[in-house]
């Protein structure tokens, strides 16, 4: 693709080519692939069909029952191995980045890839596990530029179990390449199985969000961002 072609067909590009890639390494067993709509005169969105239950996220719902409604929906762009459903939108104003919406939801009724890839690899996916050592909870990134306040409200942030009020600042908005590989890298990466490699690289990045206020607490750096 173009240097010079729109970020929303650059972020659509690389989703395509990253779900593409999922599912030939084996680490995905569905899909709905990015579709671009126009939700305005200049407004541009990079979704998926689904798209429209994410709502369901927002109420006080138990995560079980979440998941489910997530799942039953087909409420994701890729469906992993274990079960982790993974959710990625972006919306642009002209070709601007004004929101995004990057979430993974990991599935409460099954064994992490991490404690028994081979189980994964080599067997069906609905294996019937009792007991578990973990408790799913999802881990969102959001960029909302209309909700920005300063320190309050990162334009950029981090939500760790849909936690009202956690809201870790983020340097800046992520690419679905550096978001998917944060999550293979951090959930499913073992010892004999090495995905990230296969990746599609990197060919683009958002601009530096974070604040100065922000820059002084606690906050999650994105390497490559200038």
């Amino acid at each position: 693709m173009s240097r010079h072609a729109p970020a929303r067909e650059k972020v659509r590009h690389d989703l395509e080519c990253l779900t593409a890639e999922l599912i030939g390494l084996g680490l995905a067993d569905d899909q709905n692939f990015p579709a671009m709509r126009q939700v305005g005169p200049d407004v541009w969105e990079v979704t998926f069909h689904g798209a429209e239950a994410i709502s369901l996220a927002m109420g006080d719902i138990d995560y079980g029952d979440l998941y489910q409604e997530l799942f039953a929906n087909r409420s994701f762009c890729l469906k992993l191995i274990d079960g982790g459903l993974l959710q990625l939108s972006y919306r642009f104003d002209k070709d601007s980045l004004v929101k995004h919406r990057l979430a993974f939801y990991p599935s409460p009724s099954l064994r992490p890839f991490q404690d028994d890839p081979e189980v994964y690899l080599r067997e069906e996916l609905y294996v019937d596990i009792v007991s578990r050592r973990l408790v799913p909870f999802p881990i969102r990134f959001d960029y909302d530029l209309d909700a920005t306040k300063d320190v309050a409200h990162p334009s950029c942030h981090l939500t760790l179990g849909d936690v009202e009020g956690c809201r870790i600042p983020v340097h800046c908005p992520l690419t679905p390449r550096q978001f998917i590989e944060f999550i293979v890298r951090n959930f499913y990466q073992t010892d004999k199985h090495e995905f990230i490699s296969r990746f599609p690289g990197h060919k683009h990045f958002f601009d530096v969000s974070i604040s100065v206020n922000e820059q002084k607490l606690i906050h999650l750096n994105v390497p490559g961002a200038e």
